[in-house]
């Protein structure tokens, strides 16, 4: 590559990090076609196009992320990771690269994660006060499991750190197992899994426990036997923090019961359980008041609701046309109290039974908050039933 090349496709990269940034970017995504070069930036969960550029510098940009990561810029035939440190707008924000071999070159995903977010705590996250005084409770348990649900990208990581921010790091020992780190800790021992050398979730997890730990996060529950030792660990005088993909709170324990745990030691050790949700704001500058049907009215009073007026979304210069701006969280706490305890511990109650058992005490799932959502003029219907 000549000078000239190199200066061009370092001012290209600048400009696009420059640009991720003001706009508020989670992902870069840089993908080579045929023709050019698409980048496209995921801005409040969504994907969303910027200008493409010239496919002569596919190979160029890649290359010069992968130097920047300490990559192999030979390789192109298989996918790699690395992490880039950088300080752009006076903000530092570690980069996670991920490179993948397409048709047309190598696609590459650039995760930014801010570090000045990590001071937020749980008063930053937009959970609801007694979900987070809930959650500082937790956090204060000498053991115990507590488990954060949703899909990728919905902030159950963020939730994590969040309660790790109110552990006493100086009196306690607090280990955490991730995969990859994302923020990170001045008291708080860090772990990156590696599976390429063996360094697992569950074999990571058996090293922590001989660490004498008080407090252990492990980044994911992926499997049956992370998941057992993880559980374990938490009837035996440990504060354990962890992860799950499932679609509610009452899923979770459907979940738990198929990777092979038994109902007692759930039961036993579990503190509660969070299923949460990232739902986009509507545009507060082009909202428009959407018509109340008898039907919608209808739907909102069944989830004892009243919805006088709702916006929907339309599109302007102040939301890149997208219509919303900004995310706020939905969130679905289930405290496991004596109680739910006895009821999961019954071999013969079914989720449905589950649930049922729940609504009669007053518990609401993440449906109902995205439509109060809605009659708060904070949402829209099509945002309301994206995400649950």
């Amino acid at each position: 590559m000549s000078k000239d090349d190199e200066a061009r496709t370092v001012q290209l990269l600048d400009r696009i990090l420059m640009r991720a940034v003001t706009e508020g970017v989670s992902d870069i995504h840089i993908e080579p076609r045929q023709s050019d070069v698409r980048v496209r930036f995921r801005i409040d969960g969504l994907l969303v196009e910027r200008p493409s550029f010239p496919v002569a510098y596919r190979h160029k940009v890649a290359s010069r992320l992968k130097v920047m990561a300490n990559l192999d810029i030979a390789e192109r035939r298989l996918p790699q990771d690395g992490t880039i440190r950088l300080r752009i707008q006076e903000r530092e924000l570690d980069v996670r690269l991920s490179t993948f071999p397409t048709e047309y070159g190598e696609k590459v995903v650039l995760r930014l994660l801010f570090q000045d977010r990590l001071g937020m705590g749980l008063d930053g996250l937009g959970l609801p006060q007694h979900i987070a005084d809930q959650l500082r409770e937790f956090a204060s348990r000498a053991h115990g499991m507590v488990l954060v649900t949703g899909p990728t990208g919905s902030g159950k990581t963020s939730t994590l750190y969040g309660m790790l921010q109110e552990t006493d790091a100086r009196r306690r020992n607090i280990v955490t197992l991730e995969d990859p780190i994302e923020y990170r800790f001045k008291d708080v021992v860090q772990a990156q899994t590696n599976p390429r050398i063996g360094f697992t979730f569950a074999k990571g997890l058996r090293a922590m426990l001989r660490q004498d730990p008080d407090v252990i996060m492990v980044g994911e529950m992926r499997d049956a036997e992370t998941a057992d030792i993880a559980f374990k660990a938490a009837l035996t005088g440990h504060l354990v923090l962890s992860t799950l993909h499932t679609s509610s709170a009452i899923e979770t324990f459907v979940r738990l019961f198929d990777m092979g745990l038994e109902r007692y030691v759930v039961a036993s050790a579990l503190n509660g359980m969070l299923a949460q949700r990232l739902v986009r704001k509507v545009c507060i500058h082009c909202r428009r008041l959407g018509v109340v049907t008898d039907d919608l009215k209808a739907a909102f009073e069944a989830e004892d609701i009243v919805l006088q007026e709702f916006y929907e979304s339309a599109g302007c210069e102040h939301c890149n046309g997208t219509g919303y701006a900004g995310r706020t969280g939905l969130f679905e706490l289930i405290i496991a109290d004596d109680a739910l305890k006895d009821l999961v511990k019954a071999d013969t109650i079914s989720r449905v039974d589950l649930a049922k058992r729940l609504f009669a005490r007053g518990h609401h799932g993440l449906r109902r908050e995205a439509l109060l959502l809605v009659a708060q003029g904070i949402t829209t219907m099509d945002e309301a039933y994206r995400v649950t």
